[in-house]
């Protein structure tokens, strides 16, 4: 997409983040988890938890088209993906794409030799399609409710 233009995100970037990561759960993640899932996981991620993960080792990336967020993904120097999300009205118009390649290239360059990440129902099959392959189901528990996830693992 030639119009999309990545950026590393920074800590005044989390409130629109947070927002984007909000609205994609409610949007889209909300065909493959109840409401109960959605409301538990979005309660997890609170603005000090996005603090936490940016002053670690993630380095965060932004679409943006149009001024606006498109999507994002954070990765570190070992090819862990932490999160990838994209706007609703993005969805399938190679923003994840887009974000992935930055994240597979960023991690090659700091000698990963594979990616690696926890991935949704809703994700899965873009993660499939992009060369991931399953590791394991996880049954994680967030505040006592309980959902699904899937490890996953390509090899660079």
């Amino acid at each position: 997409m030639s119009d999309l233009r990545i950026r590393k995100a920074t800590i005044v970037d989390i409130p629109v983040i947070a927002a984007l990561f909000q609205t994609t759960l409610k949007k889209v993640n909300i065909r493959d988890y109840t409401p109960e899932q959605i409301k538990a996981w979005g309660q997890k991620a609170n603005e000090n938890r996005w603090r936490e993960l940016f002053a670690g080792d993630l380095v965060f990336m932004m679409a943006e088209k149009d001024g606006e967020l498109a999507g994002f993904t954070s990765v570190n120097a070992n090819g862990y993906i932490h999160s990838m999300f994209v706007d609703y009205r993005q969805q399938r118009r190679g923003v994840a794409t887009l974000l992935l390649h930055k994240a597979e290239f960023l991690a090659k360059c700091k000698g990963a030799e594979k990616l690696t990440s926890e991935v949704s129902i809703t994700a899965r099959p873009f993660f499939e399609k992009h060369g991931f392959d399953v590791v394991r189901e996880n049954v994680v528990n967030i505040g006592g409710v309980v959902m699904t996830n899937y490890s996953m693992e390509k090899l660079l």
